[in-house]
């Protein structure tokens, strides 16, 4: 997970410092093209799989799935996550 700098405040072994650089430049590449509303997920085809990134709760969480993702189960998956740690805190 991602707080809303691109600072990883909770990962899975490994690089997760440069996955947490990776995913905010993704983001912010993103929101660049998004209409005015601004992003709520972004998922992109990778080879063999797909990265998704989700936003809630002033936070981002990040996956990075095998192939053929389920990609809607993933993103409600990813908000669920974020809801459950977030949801009490105060947006910033």
């Amino acid at each position: 997970m991602l707080d809303e700098r691109g600072g990883v405040v909770a990962a899975a072994p490994g690089p997760a410092a440069t996955s947490g650089e990776a995913a905010a430049r993704l983001w912010e590449a993103a929101g660049r093209s998004a209409a005015a509303g601004g992003l709520a997920h972004v998922v992109v085809p990778i080879p063999g799989g797909a990265v998704a990134i989700v936003e809630a709760h002033g936070h981002r969480a990040v996956a990075v799935t095998g192939p053929d993702p389920a990609v809607a189960l993933l993103l409600f998956d990813l908000r669920t996550c974020l809801g459950d740690a977030f949801a009490g805190e105060e947006a910033p």
